[in-house]
């Protein structure tokens, strides 16, 4: 079985710039740098409060969707499983976007057309996760969304920063993201995810405030 994941985009308002070389074809091991068009962390010792993004940068608007489907309610599994973890750490329920799927369906064909290749989308404005397991069919959308959530035992509440390791996660409880839209294709003997969210998340200088851990219940 072949499990892999892309490396989350981070969106930084002082210095954003493309990656490095994309990720390999799946199956050839983990993946390389930073997809072309991911945003990248601030050099080492720069500034984390970010200053006001360019009216340019901001996320594309996007029509009032259907009310937030509550976890186990109505909508796609893959969002009532994103409710249920998003719970968790208080943040709150996202409603399904059509737009947002229609997008990331485009964006997995795309990469289907391609061989299967695994490299974020450059051209979007709205988060975005990846995975690609093997074979086809072999996780369901809850096991999806869970192994984007485990990651949390990768990630340093303290710090309150971006990682690369907990770069899913961070995006997937994402307190500010409001809408989901998530879209599968099979290619390469197995199954490609894209999942958008709006507004992105990982933006850094607001982690304490988006990202929080379970005990926030208490």
């Amino acid at each position: 079985m072949i499990v892999r994941m892309s490396r989350a985009s981070i969106l930084v308002a002082l210095s954003i710039s493309c990656g490095g070389a994309g990720g390999a074809p799946p199956g050839s091991g983990d993946p390389g740098g930073a997809a072309p068009g991911a945003f990248e962390a601030p050099a080492p010792g720069a500034a984390h409060e970010p200053a006001a993004a360019p009216a340019a940068e901001a996320p594309a608007a996007e029509p009032p969707g259907p009310a937030a489907a509550p976890a186990g309610g109505d909508g796609p599994p893959i969002l009532a499983a994103h409710n249920a973890l998003r719970a968790r750490h208080c943040a709150p329920p996202l409603a399904w976007s059509k737009e947002l799927e229609d997008g990331a369906r485009r964006w997995a064909q795309e990469l289907a057309s391609r061989g299967c290749a695994f490299d974020h989308d450059p051209d979007t404005r709205h988060g975005e996760n990846l995975a690609y397991f093997r074979p086809a069919g072999s996780r369901g959308p809850e096991e999806v969304a869970a192994i984007w959530h485990a990651e949390v035992d990768r990630y340093d509440f303290r710090a309150a920063r971006f990682s690369f390791e907990a770069g899913h996660f961070t995006q997937l409880v994402w307190a500010s993201s409001r809408r989901l839209g998530c879209a599968t294709v099979d290619c390469g003997g197995g199954s490609l995810w894209v999942c958008r969210y709006d507004p992105p998340g990982n933006v850094q200088g607001q982690f304490s405030g988006n990202v929080k851990p379970a005990s926030c219940r208490r």
